[in-house]
């Protein structure tokens, strides 16, 4: 069986709309019709009674059932009143035997007032309101009584009004409250119109359900995946988290962190930034994650009409990759330090084969003494300085590259580097490093100068690592100085200005500082300067 089709939201706003209308209505008009009804009764009862009293006391009615005057003065009179006052319907005077002496209709003067027996102004009340058989109708009526000087019973005056009229009274008050209860149904159906387009306005055009399921669909989709979401609001509040980042900041429930600081969650966050610079930053290493050893992370301030309204970052979980990936930065480098030292080992054995093929082993064996001696002594300083095996396995073999090409690679004697990756990954000093060093040692390969030397410094400190790399060549041209940190602007033509633009890249993302001078025929330095996670920012 086929399931019947929901309704829009804005048919459903539009029947509940009309329902609170309607029920409203309903309740509204009966209780103010009663309320009314009982007003316009007691206002129509003191009316009739007024006039009762009023034509009761009135000398022609008591001259004319006393017998001291004709009809026709008090006809006049009587008829002009009922003409005047639009309230009454009849008026009745009969003498106390219930003789009709005056009614709108001649044809019922003489004839007897109906169950006059009964009416208690004729028994000693002066006054009575009751419904109840007229001359001609049922009717609602005001009784009074007339007497004389002497205070002796002459008759009474009834003053009355159709069952009829009252009716059309309350049928009018009736249709007057449905005419109300009309417009404002057709007023609450225009708003909840109204309503109902501004509510699918704000949630795209979708009706709610469908709104609700694709929020449910993409909520199980965020959850569903390995990296981290973490998003904040313009006062720095978490305002969402997926599953895997509820895992990286060791929390169990979305509860336990929607609407708190992010600080009191990551304090070593630098997410709330995005909102003063508005910039986007990608693949930042992270190293103080709570549920995690390290991780990168991408970034972006969250934009509304033109303004920041939170942030989003996403985290990964990359300790394995990002040790590869680390590696794999100065794998490069790496390759062609150990091809150059390659190359360099198999020249000094042709050195020694040839000794020993001209059968003169004893200088053949002195040959390698010597040059085990030198290698041992410059590998050993360079591993001393530096602790970490990639900055010095690559120092090593930039070292073999540089003095095939004819060109003397020095490591500064103060220099220091320990191995536990304060300021930098390894990869990242192997990158910066070795496009420095094999731009240098191009540059004076091109070159015709004597004096072909690049000295290398690497001094850590306490807060702070130096990195410095010299060069003896020809120098940067002025002109071109200001844009070599550009995409593809280099000194050495086209397909190269990749690796300067790298190192400025790697620099803004570890938040340090670089500086070059440079002069015409006076060599170029490189001046590299990087914080500890505490000072940046």
């Amino acid at each position: 069986m086929k399931r019947p089709a929901k309704r829009s939201i804005s048919q459903r706003i539009r029947s509940l709309s009309l329902f609170l209308v309607l029920s409203t209505a309903m309740m509204g008009m009966t209780t103010t019709l009663l309320f009314s009804l009982r007003m316009e009764y007691q206002s129509m009862d003191r009316n009739l009674m007024n006039s009762a009293q009023v034509l009761a006391q009135s000398p022609q009615v008591a001259e004319v059932l006393s017998g001291r005057s004709g009809n026709e003065t008090l006809t006049a009179y009587l008829d002009s009143t009922i003409s005047r006052v639009k309230d009454i319907d009849a008026i009745v005077v009969a003498d106390r035997d219930g003789i009709i002496r005056y009614s709108p209709d001649p044809s019922y003067e003489g004839t007897v007032y109906p169950e006059y027996q009964s009416l208690s102004v004729l028994n000693g009340e002066s006054t009575q309101v009751d419904t109840g058989a007229g001359v001609s109708e049922l009717e609602h009526r005001a009784l009074a009584s007339v007497t004389d000087e002497e205070g002796e019973l002459l008759g009474f005056v009834s003053v009355g009004i159709g069952v009829r009229s009252v009716n059309r009274t309350v049928i009018d008050t009736v249709a007057c409250f449905l005419i109300l209860s009309f417009i404002a149904a057709s007023v609450g159906l225009v708003l909840s119109r109204h309503l109902s387009y501004s509510i699918k306005e704000s949630l795209m055009g979708y009706e709610p359900d469908t709104f609700l399921r694709m929020f449910h669909q993409r909520e199980g989709v965020l959850d569903a995946l390995e990296e981290g979401i973490l998003a904040i609001d313009t006062d720095s509040r978490i305002v969402y988290m997926n599953q895997a980042g509820l895992r990286m900041v060791n929390a169990k429930n979305l509860d336990d962190v929607l609407g708190k600081p992010l600080h009191d969650i990551y304090p070593d966050s630098h997410l709330s930034r995005l909102l003063t610079t508005g910039k986007s930053e990608y693949n930042v290493h992270l190293s103080h994650i709570p549920g995690l050893r390290s991780a990168i992370s991408d970034r972006m301030p969250i934009w509304e009409n033109g303004k920041i309204m939170g942030a989003v970052a996403i985290f990964r979980d990359r300790s394995e990759a990002t040790s590869l990936a680390e590696e794999l930065t100065g794998v490069r480098h790496l390759v062609e330090a150990m091809r150059a030292y390659t190359h360099e080992f198999v020249n000094k054995l042709h050195t020694i084969l040839g000794m020993i093929q001209l059968g003169q082993t004893e200088k053949a064996e002195q040959y390698i003494l010597d040059i085990s001696q030198v290698h041992h002594q410059s590998v050993s300083r360079v591993m001393n300085q530096i602790q970490d095996t990639a900055v010095a396995a690559l120092l090593v073999g930039k070292t073999s590259r540089a003095s095939e090409l004819g060109i003397h690679l020095n490591l500064d004697p103060k220099s220091s580097l320990s191995g536990d990756e304060r300021f930098l990954p390894s990869g990242v000093l192997v990158t910066i490093l070795g496009n420095l060093i094999e731009n240098a040692t191009e540059c004076l390969n091109r070159s015709s100068w004597k004096l072909r030397e690049i000295n290398v410094s690497i001094r850590e400190k306490e807060d702070h690592l130096l990195l410095c790399v010299e060069d003896t060549g020809p120098g940067i041209v002025p002109e071109l100085l200001p844009y070599i940190f550009e995409p593809n602007v280099s000194t050495k033509g086209n397909g190269h200005g990749i690796g300067l633009a790298r190192i400025k890249e790697l620099v803004n993302l570890y938040q340090g500082e670089i500086r070059v001078e440079s002069e015409p025929k006076s060599g170029t330095s490189f001046f590299l300067t990087f914080f500890t996670q505490g000072r940046r920012n």
